[in-house]
C-alpha cells in the first residue's frame, strides 16, 4: 500500500509484517506450515500465498521491494535452514545431488 513495512522471519513464529518503527504489533502473521506457495515478478513485487487455518481460504499477500533478488535470497536461505532443522536427512540428500 506504498507505505514502509518490514517482513520478519521468525524461527518458531514465522512469517510477520510490521509497519512503522521496530516493536511495532504485526499488520500480519502467518506459520511456516500455512505458506502454500510465493510467486514473484522479478524485478520488486513478491506474492506469498497462506492458508487460513480456520476457513481453508487462501490469502494472498502482496509486498514491494526494491531489492527483490536479495530479499528472495535470504527467504530462501532462511528456509532451507528450517527445512534441514527438522530432517537432517535433507542436507545429506542435497550433497549426495552435488
Amino acid at each position: 500500500m506504498g507505505r514502509a513495512a518490514g517482513l520478519t522471519l521468525d524461527w518458531a513464529g514465522g512469517f510477520s509484517l510490521s509497519e512503522g518503527t521496530p516493536g511495532a504489533p504485526p499488520v500480519w502473521s502467518y506459520r511456516f506450515s500455512q505458506l502454500r506457495g510465493s510467486s514473484d515478478d522479478g524485478k520488486s513485487k513478491l506474492k506469498l500465498h497462506f492458508q487460513d487455518t480456520e476457513t481453508k481460504v487462501i490469502e494472498t499477500k502482496e509486498l514491494e521491494c526494491q531489492i527483490l533478488q536479495s530479499l528472495l535470497f535470504c527467504m530462501h536461505a532462511f528456509l532451507t535452514a528450517k527445512v534441514a532443522s527438522v530432517d537432517p536427512a535433507f542436507l545429506a540428500s542435497i550433497q549426495q545431488s552435488n
